[in-house]
């Protein structure tokens, strides 16, 4: 079976109103024309690569063309593919943001209907050689997400994978299907200084010109550049690269540059929430780096020290001696201290698991032996897994739980669990308008009038297609909740995997987070 789903013939393929010159035999040949060639190395990628994060999308590439379909996307009927495509070609013709060729178009296989577009194979922002044009080319990409959203109120991915030019020319087209409810300032802030860990070898210098070009052509545009300006000082970056965007803000907001670090948050008021730590020292390095940075004087560690990862005695060892620490047991923690290797663990897990106990020492294991299973306060509680489980570190809160769980916490009278296990960066929260999910990076407000089930994802070992770490800043006293993501060195933990004789789907996992 092919990985991209292939037509039966050309009746299975509807195009909508496509250019004159297209047809669904067009279309049908091109799909299964024998050169074709499918790129599932371009799915599942984060970080500086072209592509998509997703896993349910699928692409190829035939004659020139780029064939995408999502299929986690699926329609039941024809004509609830229609209405969807429709409405998604409308705000395509309207906004002049993708490459007026680009056809859209049903695929039926088996009994469901994929929507699936065809656009030319263009280059996007990431293939640009020279980085003098890079640089230049990232900040017509995100005067394009500032205009989209005052003109139109949509907000676009600012992803330089997302962006495409045809060769010799400059004009930007938006590659993505999906757009969002408007553009915040975090969002701009995002898609600036997350672009200074992809130049890794440009200096203080070349930030602080770029800076200045940005903040000449954006400033005036952006709604509330202030606030641009002081999420780039949140934003999550390696220590190595503080100088840089101190170097950067010097030339988009010079008072701001004076005193980069956050003022958001008073002193004493940051807890650093993180779990699953699995063993992976440069993860928990990068994250405890950021918490620091942003005057993190808490620290709420939700279970999982070890596990799968390579190096759990030095990460047994940098948990214990955080300061004003609340820590929670996690299954493979209660497994490897108590020798029950085979409960609930399968064969990876296991044999981890194995190699795990014997590169531990008796004070480590009787460190993890004594953590407690949860921690109950007056306005909330923290597990490891799931609060409805006697157990407290076996059960997950997923798409089939989540709603359980917020009725344990109403019957509770709890407002808040904060929990890990899953490797999942979500929020579960029971509002006034009903159940919803909150997935991350996000910052809401933990309002005490409602109930939440928070998870700052996965240190050490993320499953959420994201491979960077991921941990969470909870301001205590305005109940501000900030779920982030540290690039880390995900090579050296690879290095360190192999060196250990650690099985290699471990590494896969890493690269992908997955």
């Amino acid at each position: 079976m092919s990985w991209f789903p292939r037509p039966e013939s050309e009746r299975d393929l509807e195009l909508l109103e496509p250019p004159s010159d297209w047809t669904a035999a067009r279309a049908f040949a091109l799909l299964v024309d024998p050169t074709a060639e499918e790129w599932p190395h371009k799915v599942g990628v984060a970080g500086p690569l072209d592509g998509s994060a997703k896993t349910s999308t699928r692409l190829l590439a035939a004659g020139g063309w780029v064939y995408k379909t999502r299929l986690d996307q699926a329609f039941s009927s024809l004509d609830a593919a229609r209405a969807k495509l429709a409405e998604d070609r409308r705000s395509a013709l309207a906004t002049g943001l993708w490459h007026e060729q680009k056809v859209w178009a049903s695929l039926r296989s088996g009994d469901a209907f994929l929507p699936l577009t065809i656009c030319r194979e263009l280059r996007t922002l990431r293939q640009i050689a020279r980085r003098d044009e890079r640089l230049l080319a990232w900040i017509e990409m995100i005067r394009t997400g500032i205009d989209a959203d005052r003109r139109y109120g949509l907000g676009l991915d600012l992803n330089p994978a997302n962006f495409g030019q045809e060769l010799g020319a400059s004009r930007l087209y938006y590659l993505d299907e999906e757009t969002y409810l408007g553009l915040d300032a975090r969002a701009i802030a995002s898609a600036i200084v997350a672009r200074i860990p992809e130049e890794a070898t440009a200096d203080e210098t070349v930030w602080r010109a770029w800076g200045a070009s940005l903040s000449g052509r954006l400033s005036q545009h952006a709604r509330d550049w202030p606030a641009v300006c002081e999420e780039i000082g949140l934003y999550p970056l390696p220590e190595r690269f503080h100088s840089r965007r101190a170097a950067l803000l010097s030339s988009l907001a010079p008072e701001r540059a004076r005193t980069h670090r956050s003022t958001r948050h008073g002193a004493s008021d940051i807890t650093c929430v993180l779990a699953d730590v699995h063993g992976n020292l440069a993860a928990l390095e990068a994250v405890l780096s950021v918490a620091k940075c942003e005057g993190a004087d808490q620290f709420l560690f939700l279970g999982d020290a070890v596990g799968y990862g390579p190096e759990p005695k030095a990460c047994v060892a940098r948990l214990a001696e955080l300061p004003r620490a609340i820590q929670i047991r996690g299954n493979h923690d209660h497994a490897i201290a108590s020798g029950e290797l085979n409960l609930g663990m399968n064969e990876l897990a296991r044999r981890c698991a194995e190699w795990t106990q014997s590169a531990l020492g008796p004070s480590e294991l009787a460190w993890l032996a004594a953590l407690p299973v949860e921690h109950i306060g007056a306005e909330w509680m923290a597990v490891h897994g799931a609060p409805r489980d006697p157990r407290r570190f076996f059960a997950y809160v997923y798409e089939l739980t989540y709603e359980d769980n917020l009725r344990d916490l109403r019957d509770r009278r709890m407002p808040v669990c904060f929990h890990g296990h899953s490797h999942v960066q979500m929020a579960h929260a029971e509002l006034a308008a009903g159940p919803t999910k909150i997935p991350g990076p996000c910052r809401f407000q933990l309002d005490p009038r409602y109930r939440y089930l928070v998870n700052p994802g996965s240190v050490g070992q993320p499953r959420d297609g994201d491979p960077r770490a991921a941990f969470a800043l909870w301001n205590r006293r305005t109940g501000e909740f900030s779920a982030l993501r540290a690039p880390y060195d995900v090579g050296r933990t690879v290095r360190a995997i192999r060196a250990q004789g650690l099985p290699e789907q471990l590494e896969r996992r890493l690269a992908t987070g997955t």
